[in-house]
Order: structure tokens, then sequence, then C-alpha cells
């Protein structure tokens, strides 16, 4: 009961801050820049043609405005970012990301970018490489990284890549850990490798068989790293997604800077829209506890904010 009146209270809420939200593009990822403003990407694959990324500032009496973020110089022989799905701030760096694609195929991208933002430009600092283990071609559906966070635990930087699931090789999610030496430009992934995170979502589908357990990842700043789930049936839908939490940063008497939320609750139950870009609030909405943007495919993208369930 409590859940569907959460849900009731979320639609009559976004309904009253503005029905004019959406917007052209779709939403992959996004994290917070200031109070108000956001950078986000975009999956277009490697041989499309448009922006990658872009910062968008909301408003509280108007549609929210995009600027494109141009990038000269992807440093890499395998051309611009191809099917960006995440990207996360780098802690204590107000103007550093990194943009991660959703893995690889056929052998190629697979790449992680630290990226310096100044805006209308943004310029490569370093090319990463995500971790392989499982390869993507026309009939093996192998690692997908849909969602990204960046934190900092007793002195060290870590990037937590966040398996989508829902596929033969990984019918749940996983949280897969780094090691980020920011000094040397280093990115490892050897000390976790066996230690990945299962997440489980919880359980509330029309059908189980089209679901997606994380879609994108955000860290909040009490230390809760939330997810979202989705289910797609196509491109024209029906979507619905949930939000959720999915593990904790451990205080820093634990050597593991994460430790999974067990039978995680539902927080927000959207229907109707495929959220894959999840955020900290904007100042523009007053009483917002989070930020959403929706990739509807055939639909286009949303802007949204979330409010906190009543207690």
């Amino acid at each position: 009961m409590m859940q569907k009146i959460a849900y009731l209270t979320l639609i009559i809420l976004l309904w009253s801050f503005s029905q004019a939200q959406a917007v052209e593009i779709g939403f992959s990822g996004m994290a917070r820049i200031n109070a108000d403003s956001f950078l986000v990407v975009t999956d277009k694959k490697g041989y499309q043609q448009g922006d990658r990324l872009g910062v968008l500032k909301t408003r509280t009496d108007a549609i929210p405005e995009f600027t494109a973020i141009s990038i000269a110089d992807w440093k890499h022989s395998d051309g611009q970012a191809s099917d960006l799905e995440s990207v996360c701030q780098i802690p204590g760096k107000s103007n550093e990301f990194l943009l991660a694609e959703s893995g690889y195929w056929k052998g190629q991208f697979g790449r992680l970018f630290h990226i310096a933002l100044t805006i209308p430009t943004a310029v490569v600092k370093t090319v990463y490489q995500l971790p392989m283990l499982t390869g993507s071609d026309d009939k093996i559906d192998g690692d997908n990284f849909e969602g990204i966070v960046c934190l900092e635990h007793n002195r060290k930087f870590y990037v937590v890549l966040g398996e989508r699931g829902g596929s033969e090789a990984y019918p749940n999610g996983v949280l897969r850990i780094g090691v980020l030496d920011y000094d040397r430009s280093l990115l490892s992934w050897d000390e976790y490798q066996d230690k990945a995170v299962t997440v489980v979502a919880p359980e509330l589908w029309g059908n189980p068989q089209l679901r997606r357990t994380i879609s994108d990842l955000h860290l909040d700043n009490q230390g809760t790293v939330w997810a979202v789930a989705t289910e797609d049936a196509g491109d024209e839908g029906p979507f619905r997604s949930i939000v959720y939490p999915a593990a904790s940063v451990t205080d820093a008497t634990h050597s593991e800077p994460l430790q999974r939320v067990n039978a995680p609750k539902i927080f927000w139950q959207i229907d109707g829209f495929k959220v894959e870009a999840l955020a900290a609030p904007s100042v523009m909405v007053p009483g917002s506890v989070l930020s959403i943007g929706t990739e509807d495919e055939s639909y286009g993208g949303t802007w949204r904010p979330l409010f906190a369930a009543p207690q």
C-alpha cells in the first residue's frame, strides 16, 4: 500500500512541477555539474552522427536548455565514442568526468574516457579500457555496463561499473570495482576481479524476460548507491522503471569499499518511462531528492525530478 501511495504522489508532484520537461534527445547517463545543470551522455553508435554529450540546464518555468559539448580529439584509433551509457564525476575534481561505453563489440570499443569539461567543449585526458569478461557480437550478449559510480574510500579512488543483467550470461546485475590511480592515470580491475557484487532488483515486473537490473547508478551524499531497473518491450514500449538502493559505501574501518543491500525495497515505481539516467536533484525544484532522465526510444527523452515518498 505504501508503494502505491508513493507512486501516486510521485505522479501528482511531477505533474504539478511541469508538463513541459521533454527534450528531443534521449538520456543514457547523467551526472550533476552544479546546482542546476547536468552533464548528459547519449548512446549513439560509432557510425552515427550527432552529439555524444551535452549540458542540460534546468529551469523553473521552461523546458531545460541543452548545450551540445564538442570533443575534437577522442584520442583513440577507434574514433569517437560509441554507445556511451554512463557518466560520473571524479571525486574532488569539479570539471573532470568519466564517460563509459557499454562494453566491447566484436573486440572493439570498451572504452572509458576521462574528460575535462570547459563548456561548450571538452578535452579527453586519458582513455582507459573497461574489463572484458564476456565479449559481445551478433550471437553473444556479453558485458553490458549501463551505470557508473566514482567514489573515494580510505584515500583511494574507485570506479564502479553496473552490469545491466537480463541476459543469459548475466541474469542479474553486477557491480564491478576498479581502482583509479589519478596521479599516474592508471585504472586497474585486477584487485577486485573476483570480488564483484551481485545485485538482485526487487521483484515487480509485468514480464521478467524483458527486465534489466541496472540501467544507471547514482551515489548520494549519504553513501547509498541507487540503481534503476527497467522493463522494455520494444522501441514503442510499454516501459517501466523502478529505483532502489543497490549498495552502500562502507565506513573507514572496512577494507572493501562497497557492501550490497540485501532484499532492497522499491522506493519509486515509474510506469511509462525507461529511466536510463539517475543523478542528484536540481536546486530549481525545491524538495526534490533525485533527478531522472529517460531514453524512451521512439519518443525521445524526458527529464524529471523525484520527490521523497511520504512516511
